[in-house]
């Protein structure tokens, strides 16, 4: 019976951790890739605001090299 415990335990352990680390990546790690991705989106958009379609700018330097 003593055995039942230590793996019952230890099973609540090993899910325990697991959600602890799902907790830690959703209010650590996806805010800041959504930070990221808004700030990579503003700037397309203003350099779509300035005539530049995109990234069409980084193709065309690459055609002048």
């Amino acid at each position: 019976m003593a055995i039942f415990h230590i793996i019952t335990f230890l099973i609540h352990a090993i899910a325990a951790a697991i959600a602890g680390l799902a907790v830690a990546i959703l209010t650590h790690i996806v805010p800041v890739l959504l930070i990221g991705l808004a700030g990579v989106a503003a700037v397309l958009v203003v350099c779509t605001s300035c005539g530049i379609r995109g990234l069409e700018f980084l193709k065309r330097r690459k055609e002048n090299e």
